[in-house]
């Protein structure tokens, strides 16, 4: 039995099948099937129940698997020891995050970590907060960076920033420039909206009921750019969490940014939390790593203007 085939045991089970887990391993389905089938007759057993629909665990297959993530976690924690003794601040950092922090405040402090410890290697992977709760508890990643996640007595959970999620349009918008509206101004009227998939399309829909609003979703989807982009065309208003609409609004109050955010009723809060497992003995790299988390979060800002061109 070899490492690489308990990774390629481990891509099937939690890709939930043969083709996603090629793509995340990099290899063809044949080659796969090959190590699989290798496995299993070595083993004396079949790990995978083979139907026209896919694949599901035999109890052996089971029983292998769990042992197989303790293993791959074991040599993890191996490996990162060595890199520490050899290099210091060093080894690699798995970070789970959601699109919108992802793209709008973890690239700020993955670059400052490259510039103060070039031998950190991040590595980051994106899904839904509650995909990403469930990577760290299966140990595939060392952290999480989610928005308001539930709680589990496992986790320890730390907020970094508090935003606002706010009403925002583009600038062919009646409301663009108002400084606010009347919630029953919202009514009827066209939006872009986050799925309920994420935590914070689910923050909005409960905000809109509590506010007794109804508008008309015109596009709903997962991926704040998109949102973003479509409120910018002038397809609708929508609700989007500061952090993201931060480069394209004016401070100011005036009219030369490409959104305008509107207030409406109370305050929508949303939580961006690093959730990490409470005993668990973590690396100096990933320590390193969210003392810069934290520092960099105590700095953010929700409306920053442009730095004024030098003469």
């Amino acid at each position: 039995m070899e490492l690489h085939q308990l990774r390629c045991l481990i891509a099937v089970v939690q890709e939930g099948g043969f083709n996603r887990a090629t793509t995340r391993l990099h290899i063809t389905q044949p080659a796969l099937s090959y190590q699989i089938k290798q496995l299993e007759q070595e083993l004396g057993v079949r790990l995978f129940n083979r139907r026209p629909g896919g694949v599901s665990l035999t109890e052996a297959g089971r029983v292998l698997s769990q042992h197989a993530g303790e293993i791959m976690e074991m040599v993890h924690s191996a490996l990162r020891a060595i890199e520490e003794l050899a290099e210091g601040v060093s080894g690699e950092i798995r970070i789970g995050t959601v699109n919108s922090v992802g793209i709008y405040f973890l690239p700020q402090v993955l670059w400052t970590m490259k510039e103060r410890y070039p031998n950190v290697r991040p590595n980051v992977l994106y899904r839904h907060s509650s995909e990403i709760i469930d990577a760290l508890l299966s140990n595939r990643v060392d952290l999480a960076l989610v928005a308001n996640p539930g709680s589990d007595r496992r986790l320890r959970n730390e907020v970094v920033i508090e935003e606002k999620v706010s009403l925002v349009c583009g600038r062919s918008h009646p409301f663009f420039g108002r400084g606010a509206v009347r919630p029953s101004e919202l009514n009827g009227l066209k939006s872009v909206s986050l799925s309920l998939e994420s935590p914070t399309g689910k923050l909005v829909r409960d905000f809109l009921a509590r506010l007794g609003v109804s508008m008309e979703p015109v596009v709903s989807t997962d991926n704040v750019e998109t949102v973003k982009k479509m409120v910018e065309i002038g397809m609708g208003v929508a609700f989007l969490p500061d952090m993201v609409t931060t480069p394209d609004v004016s401070c100011s109050g005036d009219l030369e940014g490409r959104l305008s955010r509107i207030e409406v009723g109370p305050p929508i809060t949303r939580r961006i939390v690093l959730s990490t497992w409470k005993n668990a003995e973590m690396s100096r790299a990933t320590r390193t790593f969210i003392e810069e988390l934290r520092r960099h979060g105590s700095n953010w800002k929700s409306c920053t203007e442009p730095k004024a061109e030098e003469d």
